[in-house]
């Protein structure tokens, strides 16, 4: 046996991890759960974008990224928990967001 095919032989030994017996016995992620979690990520790097010219309000935020105003807030709400937003001030009765790092 040469060098190269120990490694692979050695990892078919090796028990599988959790995960990767529910996949097996599953099927992976669905179709629609793959496309759940893309159009999330889509929403959290528009939001992002839109947030590095400065801050914004949640109306904005949803005016810019073309969304409505509860989805927006929920990402927002997601973003801030995962401490990538900070509030900063509040405007005309709303909240202000910007990215951490770079308040204003």
């Amino acid at each position: 046996m040469t060098e190269e095919a120990k490694p692979s032989a050695e990892k078919k030994d090796k028990p599988k991890r959790p995960i990767e017996i529910l996949r097996d016995r599953h099927g992976g992620m669905s179709k629609e759960l793959k496309e759940f979690f893309n159009e999330q990520q889509r929403v959290f790097k528009a939001i992002k974008t839109a947030l590095k010219a400065g801050p914004k309000t949640v109306p904005q935020l949803a005016a810019e990224c073309k969304l409505d105003s509860p989805k927006t807030m929920w990402h927002v709400m997601a973003l801030r928990r995962d401490g990538d937003l900070v509030e900063s001030a509040e405007r005309d009765g709303y909240l202000v967001y910007s990215l951490k790092g770079e308040e204003r």
